[in-house]
């Protein structure tokens, strides 16, 4: 059984899963509801590879009642007919086409659909495991993958096998001794062939999960060319990056040479009985037993069949290289990527008070064998603000993950006015929140739809209010398009700070009863950090807050400030007690004073 994890992981070689199993599902739950228009296909596709086998034959009446006896009446006739054939099949050939694109672009957009909405549901944990290159490979590549080549293969099977057939029965029709011996060496190909598909499929799996690293590694680049450039490492990367792209590229030849081994063995065969029926038949011919008419109508059908078998032959291959990215695909959907825990009952929304007391009952969360909080209690007030301090790796952001839902504890209870979390569902806990993170991340829209998005029900004027509390004015004002520039990739376009004013300004649209704010002033100068602190002080007030900051003057008016290290809560009271008590807050305070860091 394939993991998930091994796409984090991706030295890992996994366990190929049942091609039976992953060709079911897509069929049931993708292609299934295309049915009838697939048969229309078919219909068409029938008609294209049937074309083939009349087009041979009729090269008989071309020679035996054209040609040969010199017959200009029937030269028009028999060339209306062949006219007709070619017609047929040009139209048939176009309708199927376009039949199968309709269905697998269709199928590729929802399988994509499904798969992100799949995707962005899963718990943080996984995204902790699993690379966002690997992510896009699969949402990108893989699906691709997957549709056009299924699309392929049923034009495949189809068109070239009713060609095979048709061509076949115009051999047989002509003589059945001479196909006989054309095929004669057919049966040799099995053995070969099939173990040929088992290792294509084989190596697939392991081209997919380096096509994978090569995603990553592209990620890596981009998203971290900064610190590229600063550390002069722009020749060191590019080094890995061919060293993957050159593994990638022997892969593929070996897969290519693989799938093109099939049709280079037929090639062999075909070739080797084409001379056993130029031998035997040739002495026929000269002797008078079989026309000119016989001989090019079993030759045409004979160089006609080279072509589907080729491609038939290469069918296989094709679905193993098709399997390889559809296992890929299926086990996000097979696997819920969280411990199955019994079903809670959950809480109705009415019921709850957001507003009340917000309890960590002796919470301890573990992940694997090291420990990230070890028994943490406490309580914050209602419309009070508690800070949290600590050095780094203190448990401190956890809190406010905890708190959040983004984990969940080992043992222990998270209360909110009373309601234990675990009952409260995840969207309508955090729709009472507001956050801001240190980690300031913007998308790719403009500055007002990166504010928008804290409350998509905001009306304009709301969110200029927004605007204006959290200083974004103060800069938007002197772009040309105002709060509709766009930000760029990452917020990229902005600075440190900017960035984080707008973010600001999205909690401060959000205006829940539960704010968690997680070094909210980190990129801000002294000036904005002053005047943000304004702002703060007003959206706060009146409402639960938790506040991580390592800047102690901004946790002064903190109801209480809780201390925290390795993952224990070691002291709880008021600013001036804690720095009376000559403990590990009183410390990291003096060594601020002194322009020291406390983190």
């Amino acid at each position: 059984m394939m993991d998930t994890t091994n796409d984090g992981d991706l030295s890992k070689d996994v366990e190929l899963i049942d091609s039976r199993i992953l060709i079911r599902w897509f069929w049931v739950n993708y292609f299934k509801k295309y049915a009838a228009l697939l048969v229309c296909g078919i219909l068409f596709m029938s008609v294209e590879g049937s074309m083939l086998g009349l087009l041979s034959y009729s090269i008989k009446a071309m020679f035996d009642d054209v040609f040969v006896p010199s017959n200009q009446a029937a030269l028009l006739s028999v060339g209306v007919m062949i006219f007709g054939i070619f017609l047929l099949r040009s139209v048939s050939g176009l309708v199927q086409r376009l039949i199968v694109t309709w269905v697998s672009q269709r199928v590729e957009k929802a399988l994509q659909e499904n798969l992100l909405e799949k995707l962005i549901h899963r718990d943080i944990e996984f995204f902790n495991k699993v690379s966002p290159g690997v992510l896009i490979e699969r949402m990108r590549v893989d699906t691709r993958s997957v549709t056009s080549a299924a699309g392929t293969i049923i034009m495949t099977l189809v068109r070239d096998g009713i060609s095979l057939i048709s061509l076949v029965a115009v051999a047989i029709y002509v003589d059945w001794l001479w196909t006989g011996i054309a095929f004669v060496g057919a049966p040799l190909l099995i053995i070969p062939v099939f173990l040929l598909q088992k290792w294509i499929r084989k190596i697939s799996s392991r081209n997919r999960t380096i096509e994978g690293k090569l995603s990553i590694a592209l990620d890596e680049i981009f998203h971290g060319i900064t610190v590229l450039k600063l550390y002069s490492l722009e020749t060191y990367r590019i080094k890995l990056f061919k060293d993957l792209l050159e593994k990638v590229r022997r892969i593929r030849f070996k897969i290519e040479g693989g799938v093109a081994s099939t049709p280079a063995l037929i090639d062999l065969i075909a070739g080797l009985g084409f001379l056993g029926v130029m031998i035997f038949g040739g002495g026929q011919i000269v002797s008078g037993e079989k026309s000119i008419g016989d001989f090019m109508a079993f030759f045409t059908a004979m160089a006609l069949i080279f072509e589907p078998m080729r491609r038939l032959s290469n069918v296989a291959g094709n679905l193993q290289v098709m399997l390889a990215s559809a296992e890929k695909i299926f086990v996000f959907f097979r696997d819920s990527g969280v411990n199955i825990k019994p079903k809670i009952m959950l809480t109705d929304p009415e019921k709850i008070n957001f507003s009340g007391e917000i309890i960590f009952d002796r919470v301890i969360l573990r992940v694997s064998d090291r420990v990230i909080l070890d028994d943490v209690s406490f309580s914050v007030p209602p419309g009070k603000m508690v800070a949290f301090v600590g050095k780094s790796g203190a448990g401190k952001t956890t809190i406010l993950r905890l708190l959040a839902g983004l984990v969940k504890p080992t043992s222990g209870r998270i209360l909110v006015g009373g309601t234990d979390i675990n009952t409260i569902g995840v969207e309508i806990l955090r729709a009472n929140m507001s956050i801001v993170t240190q980690e300031n991340q913007l998308f790719d829209e403009t500055i007002y739809e990166n504010i928008r998005i804290g409350n998509l029900e905001s009306t304009d004027s709301q969110i200029q209010q927004a605007c204006q509390l959290a200083f974004v004015n103060e800069f938007s004002n002197d772009f040309p398009d105002k709060l509709f520039t766009k930000v760029g990739p990452r917020g990229g376009k902005l600075s440190g700070g900017q960035r984080q004013r707008v973010n600001i300004a999205r909690a401060l649209l959000r205006s829940s009863p539960i704010v968690l704010l997680d070094e909210p002033t980190a990129s801000l100068d002294s000036k904005s950090e002053k005047l943000v602190q304004k702002a703060f002080d007003e959206v706060i007030s009146n409402r639960t807050t938790l506040i991580i900051s390592h800047r102690i003057s901004s946790i002064l008016n903190a109801e209480k400030v809780i201390v925290l290290d390795h993952g224990k809560v070691v002291e709880e009271g008021t600013h001036s007690r804690l720095v009376s008590s000559n403990g590990l807050y009183s410390d990291l305070y003096k060594l601020q004073m002194l322009g020291g860091s406390s983190d």
